[in-house]
């Protein structure tokens, strides 16, 4: 493991930034603070939280600005993947459509170690371009380290090129820079260069994180408990729910502004008047009425909880149909019955 303590701190990590970032892991944040524009930020260890952590910061991110990520991927091992469908799992416990998160994502790719100067050059050209950028995220830096033991210099060398690169990139330009790292060991230039320096590992309790290196607090400093996202949500002060560190704005609130968008931008476009009557039926028959049950039901999105509950109603509309379909067709055969025994029976016989 690299020694990440330092004789002195630079004073480009102590001024204070316009820009900033918090993970959203409540425990995470209060060990390290926000994470600070012009300064680098290093996370390595535990490969499942890392690839999590890094997944979350894109989508809290893309709420400021735009994301310059950088993947590293070893085909022969182990491969980094951005995964769209953990992306959107964080998407829709920030709140946030997908679509939109992903959108506000551009890329490289390096497939090897001597493709990550190319895909460095090529990064720091598309931020120099992009003046909306509000992160570099550095995916699996040490991704080639393992197993080159022949070219272990050489790729070493081009890990740290790459990392001075985009960290002068990042301070020129006031944006968070976060690299991240699956391995035991951090690469000595991203620990040197980096302001915070986090290692995750894992306990008997689950996760911990140990905070080895920072500009304005003691280390090392330890985060208890885990800080993965397992803590159970609670509720915040304004009445919002706390989940994992973040305060959600009350479900009332967040279900009348999806109401009047769709009102605004979905309802006068639908051209068939049946369907208009739809929705306005679900409104007063379905969605006011079991608003308490909505905002109870845990589903990440109000959309989510507005199609859970027109489903719901939706089948109970037709279960009430059926059974009085079959209530009428006992009253028909009924019916029936009877006016087969009235053409059975001889006719009265007139006076």
């Amino acid at each position: 493991m690299v020694a990440v303590t330092s004789s002195f701190v630079r004073a480009s990590a102590l001024r204070e930034s316009g820009n900033a970032l918090t993970t959203g892991y409540g425990a995470l944040d209060t060990l390290i603070g926000p994470l600070r524009g012009g300064r680098l930020h290093a996370f390595y260890g535990t490969s499942d939280f890392i690839d999590e952590l890094a997944h979350r910061l894109v989508v809290r991110c893309s709420r400021e600005g735009l994301v310059a990520y950088m993947n590293n991927t070893n085909y022969y091992r182990e491969k980094t993947l951005l995964r769209a469908d953990l992306l959107a799992a964080q998407a829709k416990a920030e709140g946030l459509e997908p679509s939109s998160v992903l959108e506000g994502v551009y890329f490289v790719a390096a497939y090897s170690e001597f493709r990550q100067q190319k895909a460095t050059a090529a990064l720091e050209a598309a931020v120099r371009q992009q003046p909306s950028t509000h992160m570099i995220l550095v995916h699996n830096i040490a991704a080639f380290v393992e197993g080159n033991e022949k070219n272990r210099q050489a790729v070493m060398d081009g890990i740290h090129r790459s990392v001075s690169a985009l960290w002068r990139l990042a301070a020129e330009r006031d944006l968070v820079m976060v690299v991240t790292a699956k391995a035991d060991a951090l690469p000595a230039m991203a620990a040197e260069l980096a302001a915070v320096v986090v290692r995750v590992r894992e306990r008997s309790g689950g996760l911990q994180a140990l905070l080895l290196k920072h500009p304005e607090k003691a280390t090392p400093a330890v985060a208890q408990p885990s800080c993965g996202p397992e803590a159970a949500p609670g509720k915040g002060s304004d009445g919002g729910e706390t989940l994992m560190g973040r305060v959600t704005p009350p479900f009332r609130q967040l279900y009348q502004e999806l109401l009047e968008r769709l009102r605004r931008n979905y309802l006068p476009l639908l051209r068939d008047p049946i369907h208009r009557k739809g929705f306005d039926a679900l409104l007063s028959g379905a969605w006011d009425r079991e608003h308490a049950a909505m905002g109870n039901s845990e589903t990440p999105l109000v959309l989510d909880a507005l199609n859970l509950t027109a489903n719901i109603h939706n089948s109970g509309a037709i279960e009430e149909l059926r059974e009085a379909s079959l209530e009428c067709a006992k009253r028909m055969e009924a019916l029936e019955e009877r006016l087969r025994r009235l053409e059975a029976s001889p006719l009265p016989k007139e006076g």
